[in-house]
């Protein structure tokens, strides 16, 4: 995959640059529009794409059209890629013939040209780069532009035109009319717009001849899908929005033609004020009609259906066209085929069958599973949400069941393939399993995804066309990953991408999976009926009595409890802490992993999520847990540390932001259920942000205790603090309570500074966790805060109980130290305070080491290679590598984990593997494994041991070591 800048990837089109040009053809023919002296030029109220009124030119076999530019287009190399043409064309025959547009230089000539296909009748855009044309292209001046119409007589009309539109969209969709469009569309990242390219797939699975048990397993599939898309109850505010977009669109049918207002994308400079529609209100209008004819068995509803139909194909909605840009339409159009399926009869049974199910082929990209599916295909959980569901009706909507039949296999082969673990940071289930979008780890994209997979296990039940036991593994794996980093239903704000505070959480939908999942078949091992772990699951998230809920409950099932253990998921750096029914995300970010995403109106001062937060959920959601983004200091994300900036230097200064770092060492590692985790946090050089800013910091996971160090945090920042944040949460003066040193707090306006320099400070949060601060100056306050929101940059406010480290300006070689206890009980607090629980060995810029006195863990955060001093296994750890393990005699349980991806491209996404790192660790006495691991190599030496891990994607590598 070429490099890309992540502004070129989400550049968007808009017409509104100064140098584009609108040509408006609302009240007169343009005067530097001509044409040749037999034909002529009109505005027509007949067709139009824009206002009412289009024009029309009636033309002759290779008569041409004129367009006098005015002032000349110089173009570059690098313009041809910014500049383009971009306008709708109605072709009233459908004719194997085409279009020629020139652009011509001084002397006459076309320096540029290509062809605009006239293969389908209606309404089709036409968008095109310089950069995708044809010629020469050695002259770079264009005066001009001809139209040369095609070898016979007829009339064609023009609308919505832009000569030059600049800031071309690049994600200008290629399609019938204009096939070779767009080299970039060809590129994993683009899978919108590639539906032309997957129409010239061939099914390489032959039509076969039915049996009795196809058409059982259709008409099992069938009514599962009738079921599952049918209402409980009539949807009457759907039917009523319908209606009134209805009477909206004055939609006629001329018998010629439907008119009706326009149809665009929203890249299309979509007005709804001016009277355009979107595919949103096609959508509404679909499936109201739809079920005003199901439910109420309207005939006039039906009439309108395939009215609204006629007028969708004519407008660009149909087979073979991109309507310029069709990406991300599948958020669109879904109700679209659920309409089509409760209206199949009437639209089998309709003159326009052929045209609307070509149309729902072809949109739902059912094309695309013709073929198995291309290795390192990206953006697969837009994919799996939102047309999943359309390529089942699709498969469906065939007249000859054989090819139904075909299809539901060619979909199910896809899938199976779609769900092997893919590479690099390109879209899909990661082996770890984190579901990546965007290039990162994202839940909120993850969310719907388990639904719509959930739907098709639900449907194809006990058929031939189920999912292969590989895949359904590989699906279990992610769906428990999903369980292990929701407390219950919502994640962290540091793994929440640009979606901070909750906007996005496990769904019901993502619950049914569960159970579709477990009754595919057993995949733990064991031939039970179902899967019971995933039962199990089940009826802890569900909080309704379902069908699926008795069977399990019948059969004996038990409610899973809240998973426990720290999990690692260093395709995210991320580690997840668990016990009894808390949860703690730890977050960093690397050269593969950003550490927030940043819209222009998403996330605006999500800068920090990453900057190694420890964010603790000690209740069922963000609210519960104290999280609300009311007055919530985008600073101060528990655990970071961070330069405390006013919000107008925060905010992202670029429209969108996916920072990475430049340091490869973030993540977390894991012996059995404990784990740790460690960064080097440093900052890029970007505007508002301080480009020497250093942190080396790590997070010890034992229990129900984390033990944070910091050190060598450094910065030249002189006009703004430098903190590490302990706590943050929402206060409610009649409920809650805070403790400074045994002092009980429960008012607002309450500040005080603190100095942990001879005696440990004591503090609890109001949601019962404790923070014993060895060291530095502690800061703590109950206060209303004046914040801004997320999306908006509306002015918000809150009351908070806030704690954290103070820095100081342009610190030089700060550092901290303080536990975290979770929820202890008086016995744990008595222990805790007693400061015997835990030993930092060492805490400097080459180690942070500690010992759980509890445990007895010894657990090492390597950021640079060194000897090791007074440790009775290890005398020599290397650079970059986290270490844990725990010796009783003779025996020692041990882990390695290097979190670096080790991928070799680094850019937006890519399909480059992980590869292996080795780390070498030199051990006293002479070791041995006790099994047989491929990943750990051992060299016993007369009195030391030399012991080589390889290590890959970020996982810990656990094994038994025996001293002999």
């Amino acid at each position: 995959m070429n490099k890309y800048n992540i502004l070129l990837l989400f550049l968007f089109l808009y017409v509104n640059s100064i140098m584009a040009q609108v040509i408006g053809f609302e009240n007169e023919i343009p005067k530097n529009i001509y044409v040749s002296s037999h034909d002529k030029l009109s505005l027509s109220s007949l067709y139009y794409k824009e206002g009412c009124r289009s024009l029309e030119w009636n033309f002759h076999s290779q008569s041409m059209l004129y367009i006098n530019l005015g002032e000349k287009i110089s173009l570059t190399e690098e313009t041809e890629k910014k500049y383009g043409i971009q306008l709708w064309i109605y072709n009233t025959k459908e004719s194997a013939d085409s279009l020629r547009f020139e652009f011509l230089s001084a002397d006459g000539l076309p320096a540029y040209y290509f062809t605009f296909h006239l293969a389908s009748k209606g309404w089709r855009a036409c968008w095109i780069s310089f950069h995708h044309m044809k010629g020469n292209k050695k002259q770079k001046d264009i005066f001009s532009c001809r139209i040369i119409a095609p070898h016979y007589r007829g009339r064609i009309f023009f609308d919505r035109m832009t000569l030059p539109t600049c800031n071309f969209n690049l994600r200008t969709t290629p399609d019938m009319q204009m096939p070779e469009n767009n080299s970039f569309a060809s590129r994993e990242l683009w899978h919108w717009c590639r539906t032309w390219e997957w129409e010239q797939y061939k099914y390489d699975l032959p039509l076969t001849e039915l049996n009795v048990k196809d058409i059982e397993e259709l008409e099992k599939i069938e009514k599962r899908l009738s079921r599952l898309l049918k209402k409980d109850e009539f949807p009457k505010e759907v039917v009523a929005q319908a209606y009134a977009l209805l009477g909206k669109a004055n939609i006629r049918d001329l018998k010629e033609c439907v008119v009706g207002p326009p149809l665009v994308a929203p890249d299309d400079n979509l007005d709804s004020i001016q009277g355009d529609f979107s595919l949103n209100n096609l959508d509404t209008m679909l499936s109201g009609l739809a079920y005003d004819a199901f439910y109420n068995n309207s005939p006039q509803a039906c009439s309108r259906y395939l009215s609204v139909w006629k007028y969708a194909i004519e407008q660009g909605f149909s087979y073979g066209s991109g309507m310029g840009t069709n990406h991300h339409y599948g958020y669109q159009v879904e109700n679209i085929y659920t309409s089509a399926w409760l209206m199949r009869d009437v639209i089998w049974e309709s003159e326009y069958r052929d045209d609307i199910l070509g149309a729902l082929q072809y949109w739902s990209a059912l094309q695309e599973t013709r073929q198995p599916l291309e290795t390192c295909r990206d953006e697969l959980l837009d994919s799996w949400h939102t047309l999943l569901m359309p390529k089942i009706v699709s498969s469906l909507m065939f007249l000859d069941k054989k090819e139904r039949i075909r299809a539901l296999k060619g979909l199910s082969r896809w899938l199976s393939s779609s769900l092997q673990y893919s590479t690099g940071t390109v879209g899909g289930l990661k082996i770890d399993g984190t579901t990546f979008h965007h290039g990162g780890f994202y839940p909120a994209y993850t969310t719907g995804v388990f639904e719509s997979i959930g739907k098709f296990l639900y449907l194809m039940r006990g058929t031939k066309y189920m999912l292969t036991k590989e895949a359904r593994q590989h699906l279990k794996f992610a769906l428990q990953t999903m369980r292990n980093y929701c407390n219950k239903y919502e994640w962290g704000i540091g793994i929440s991408g640009r979606h901070p505070f909750g906007a996005y959480k496990m769904e019901k939908g993502d619950v049914e999976a569960f159970a579709y999942l477990a009754l595919s078949g057993d995949l733990s091992g064991l031939n039970q009926d179902f899967d019971y772990s995933l039962a199990a699951d089940y009826l802890r998230l569900c909080p309704d009595t379902t069908p699926e809920v008795q069977l399990f409950k019948n059969k004996g099932v038990c409610p899973a409890s809240a998973p426990e253990g720290f999990f690692v998921y260093n395709y995210g750096s991320t580690g997840i802490f668990r016990r009894k029914n808390w949860m703690v995300t730890l977050k960093g970010y690397t050269t593969d992993v950003w550490g927030a995403e940043i819209y222009t109106h998403d996330n605006r001062y999500g800068r920090y999520q990453s900057y190694g937060s420890i964010q603790i959920m000690g209740y069922p959601s963000n609210i519960e847990s104290g999280y609300i983004e009311n007055g919530w200091d985008w600073n101060r994300l528990p655990g970071t540390t961070t330069i405390h900036l006013p919000l107008d230097l925060l905010q992202a200064p670029l429209g969108t932001m996916m920072v990475r770092s430049k340091e490869n060492f973030s993540g977390c590692s894991s012996l059995g259920k404990d784990g740790m985790f460690a960064m080097k946090l440093m900052e890029r050089d970007f505007e508002n942000f301080t480009k020497d800013f250093r942190a080396r910091k790590s997070a010890f996971c034992f229990g129900n205790r984390i033990i944070c160090l910091g050190t060598g945090i450094s910065n030249s920042n002189c006009h703004y603090v430098t903190e590490t944040t302990l706590f943050q949460s929402a206060f409610h003066p009649e409920t809650d309570t805070i403790c400074v040193n045994d002092e009980i707090v429960n008012k607002t306006n309450y500040y005080v500074e603190l100095k942990a320099e001879k005696e440990p400070v004591l503090l609890k949060d109001s949601y019962e966790n404790f923070y014993y601060v060895k060291g530095g100056s502690v800061k703590v306050q109950i206060a209303e805060q004046k914040s801004h929101q997320n999306k908006t940059c509306a002015l918000t406010s809150g009351t908070f109980a806030s704690a954290w480290i103070d820095h100081g300006v342009s610190p030089q070689n700060a550092s901290y130290e303080y536990l975290i206890c979770i929820q202890p009980t008086l016995e744990e607090q008595k222990l805790y305070q007693s400061g015997e629980i835990y030993r930092v060995l060492k805490c400097d810029s080459t180690a942070h080491i500690v010992h759980d006195n509890l445990n007895h863990i010894t657990a090492f955060a390597m950021f640079e290679s060194c000897h090791i001093e007074n440790d009775i296994l290890f005398s020599y750890l290397p650079e970059e590598t986290m270490v844990m393990y725990k010796k009783e005699g003779n025996v020692a349980c041990v882990s390695v984990c290097c979190p670096d991806l080790n991928i070799k491209e680094k850019s937006f996404t890519t399909c480059c593997s992980s590869r292996i790192i080795k780390k070498k660790l030199k051990l006293h006495g002479r070791w041995r494994t006790t099994k047989l691991n491929p990943r750990v190599h051992i060299e016993r030496q007369q009195n030391y041991t030399l012991l080589v891990v390889d290590c890959q994607h970020g996982q810990p590598v656990e094994f038994m070591l025996m001293e002999e």
